[in-house]
């Protein structure tokens, strides 16, 4: 066991469990954002609603959210162990979970943005009170190195504390060192993984585009022109819910490398739920490092 995991078969494991159970995953895509949609588009038509609306309708999308992440983590991780549910049990406590675990995703790196950023940020508010018209540029030149190399950091935790995710919707409570520990060395690769999935459909989007807006600038607008954006729009709901396997596909990857003899061990206990690779999706199951 050499200790590396390849991006590209973990990228073909979320494709294969996205196509696999790719209407089941647009049901639940459907079932969460369609309330979104329709919360955020209904202030619109009745604007006397907007203020009355806010707090209810804000409720209503962030538990749309909560139930499409809860959801769709459980359904892939549980497609590699063979059983392919979608519903945890108990369903509430597993959103529960989903919550803390995703407020910790949120609340560690952001803290860690406005620990590094924000003094520099304040200092620059401060000169400009005191008179400055402009800031420094070595201060400029500061705030932006900050802000980007805080950037990059920010994108690494969320990877990194991302597998939490997909632990908490199946019953497998990941503390913040557990995830360092098990994601130590394959930030990089899950980074990858993602750009592989990401930028051939960015790529296609483009083209696609421009291919239509040339045949609508010279004939205008018909069949020809919304069969393409109709196909790019599956391909694009497409790879989102790849992107949602993806956590997920690492999530257990990573934990199967734990538990391989050979490979590292952690003093974290396991979790509940051992790979058994039998059923409808054993063939998801092992998978080149």
């Amino acid at each position: 066991m050499s200790g590396r995991i390849s991006p590209l078969a973990v990228v073909k494991t979320a494709v294969s469990i996205g196509w696999r159970r790719k209407w089941t995953f647009f049901g639940l895509a459907l079932a969460g954002l369609l309330p979104i949609l329709l919360l955020s588009g209904l202030p619109a038509l009745a604007p006397s609603w907007r203020g009355p609306f806010l707090i209810p309708s804000s409720f209503v999308q962030f538990l749309a959210m909560l139930f499409l992440v809860t959801t769709a983590n459980h359904l892939a991780v549980t497609m590699q162990e063979g059983e392919g549910t979608v519903f945890p049990v108990p369903f509430w406590a597993a959103m529960g979970r989903v919550f803390v675990r995703g407020l910790i995703l949120m609340l560690i790196p952001l803290g860690l943005l406005l620990l590094v950023v924000g003094p520099l940020a304040v200092l620059g508010y401060q000169l400009l009170l005191e008179g400055a018209e402009i800031l420094p540029p070595f201060l400029e030149v500061l705030i932006l190195a900050a802000g980007a190399g805080m950037y990059v950091l920010f994108v690494c935790f969320m990877f990194r504390f991302g597998i939490m995710i997909p632990g908490a919707a199946v019953g497998h409570v990941i503390g913040v060192r557990e995830a360092l520990v098990l994601t130590r060395g394959h930030a990089w690769r899950m980074f990858w993984s993602m750009v592989m999935i990401v930028v051939p459909v960015m790529a296609l989007s483009a083209l696609v585009e421009a291919l239509v807006s040339a045949a609508s600038l010279a004939g205008g607008f018909g069949w020809v022109q919304a069969v393409p954006l109709l196909l790019l729009l599956f391909v694009d709901l497409f790879s989102w819910i790849v992107l949602l396997a993806l956590n997920a596909v690492w999530y257990r990857e990573l934990l199967d490398l734990r538990a391989t003899p050979g490979g590292r061990t952690f003093d974290f206990e396991p979790a509940p739920r051992p790979v058994s690779y039998v059923g409808p999706y054993a063939d998801l199951g092992k998978r080149g490092k």
